[in-house]
């Protein structure tokens, strides 16, 4: 496989800190993938594949699937990952029937969207089993942001960033639109991570 290149420097990034920070995070996602089992998979805003490609050593017995809506970041997420099939498409209108995949995957999507709540449900939808979200914990993203000099102007909201939910008001978020079960929820700092499953 060709060198991973990302233009999202947090993960290929050579400082201590970060590269702690989000090694966490990518553990704790590949342990509840790997727990879970999937025999099918939806990566929902993968971007270039690179949080995919970390955990596709438990994809081997995997069918696996990604959209993103970028056709760059697709061609790259494509490359990173050649056991996937990945196709420009959006999370607000997921192309697959209903109940289609184990396990479906939105990982640093849902603070993106100008409206979570279609996504949710399009990501309930097309699942049969089980979902895994993941977003910034706020308002601790924002201070690690100023504490290492970055989008000061912004107070430390990274460029894009919509929606800010602290650990409570996400999965209130997710039960207030949704009739899915909150089985577990992990917090690599500074990220929430939240499973759900279909009732």
């Amino acid at each position: 496989m060709n060198e991973l290149k990302s233009k999202h420097a947090k993960y290929l990034t050579k400082n201590p800190i970060s590269r702690l920070l989000v090694s966490r995070f990518i553990k704790t996602i590949k342990k509840i993938i790997h727990d879970l089992k999937p025999e099918t998979l939806l990566d929902c805003g993968c971007g270039e594949g690179i949080i995919l490609h970390y955990y596709s050593h438990d994809l081997k017995n995997t069918k696996c699937y990604a959209i993103d809506l970028n056709p760059v970041e697709v061609r790259d997420a494509q490359k990173n990952n050649p056991h996937c099939t990945v196709q420009m498409a959006d999370i607000q209108k997921i192309p697959y029937k209903n109940n289609t995949f184990d396990l479906v995957i939105a990982t640093e999507v849902f603070e993106h969207i100008h409206n979570p709540v279609n996504a949710l449900h399009e990501v309930i939808r097309v699942s049969k089993n089980y979902m895994l979200l993941s977003v910034p914990r706020e308002p601790i993203w924002r201070l690690l942001n100023i504490c290492r000099f970055s989008y000061i102007k912004d107070l430390g909201n990274t460029p894009g960033h919509i929606n800010h939910w602290s650990k409570k008001h996400f999965i209130d978020f997710v039960k207030k639109n949704s009739s899915v079960d909150v089985i577990m929820v992990k917090n690599p700092l500074p990220w929430t991570v939240v499973c759900l499953k279909k009732s």
